[in-house]
């Protein structure tokens, strides 16, 4: 059996791919697999790629069209075998040897947990953002249960998702390609489903931020994506001007 089924996203950016993977090749073990989605690079990511040696199976996709990162995200779920899936952004680093084992020991304890995910940096959420290795607080904090809402609190740098939460709650919803905040809708839909979302403030990633999503995300998508987000979640409500209020659980 695969333990974890690791799942990045690329798209040019290979300086901070380069950064990411060989940091976590370092914890890799061979019971685990990578999968990789590559959407359309044209900075030789896709030949560092297809040339990589991991300690691991690994699964390269080089896709012909450019797509959205639910469409990327649901190819590479549909790849995966691990008990868990490690969704792991390619401007990531992993500095603590022991990240995967303690997240998979809080999934362990916590049979109800469908996603825990480590502290990073440059991501929103005040139970989730830390500066450094040095400031992890030592606790497991329960997200639905301290803002009683999964957004924004938890956005999807290194998650690690049970395979059974997978199952039951499906993939990416499409409708938010090509980028948006598919994450904070797939939160809610794990929290609406009785399931929990973790933060294990024992462990520290560090994480550049924004370093896909700047180079082409601007007012307008965001904009538009926060309108169907709004109307998938109150499709009875009015949508206010200025954008989108803080999204409660129902």
């Amino acid at each position: 059996m695969v333990r974890v089924s690791v799942v990045t996203l690329t798209w040019n950016n290979l300086e901070y791919t380069k950064k990411a993977v060989e940091s976590i090749k370092k914890i890799l073990t061979p019971d685990d697999e990578v999968v990789f989605v590559d959407n359309l690079s044209n900075d030789g990511t896709a030949l560092y790629l297809d040339l990589l040696e991991l300690p691991c199976a690994t699964t390269v996709n080089i896709l012909p069209f450019q797509c959205g990162i639910g469409h990327a995200y649901n190819k590479a779920f549909s790849q995966c075998s691990g008990e868990y899936i490690f969704i792991y952004d390619n401007d990531l680093e992993i500095v603590m040897p022991n990240t995967l084992e303690h997240l998979i020991k809080v999934h362990e304890e916590r049979q109800d947990a469908g996603i825990v995910c480590p502290c990073c940096s440059n991501v929103m959420g005040r139970y989730r953002c830390c500066l450094d290795i040095q400031y992890l607080e030592h606790d497991i904090v329960e997200i639905s249960k301290k803002w009683n809402c999964a957004w924004p609190e938890c956005p999807s740098a290194a998650w690690l998702i049970k395979k059974k939460c997978l199952a039951e709650i499906g993939g990416w919803d499409e409708q938010f390609d090509p980028y948006g905040i598919a994450d904070y809708d797939y939160a809610l839909r794990v929290v609406n489903a009785g399931w929990k979302i973790l933060v294990d403030r024992h462990i520290f990633v560090k994480h550049y931020g924004g370093v896909t999503s700047s180079k082409y995300v601007n007012g307008e998508m965001l904009e538009k994506t926060r309108q169907l987000f709004f109307k998938k979640w109150y499709p009875n409500e009015q949508y206010p001007k200025g954008g989108a209020p803080r999204i409660r659980n129902r």
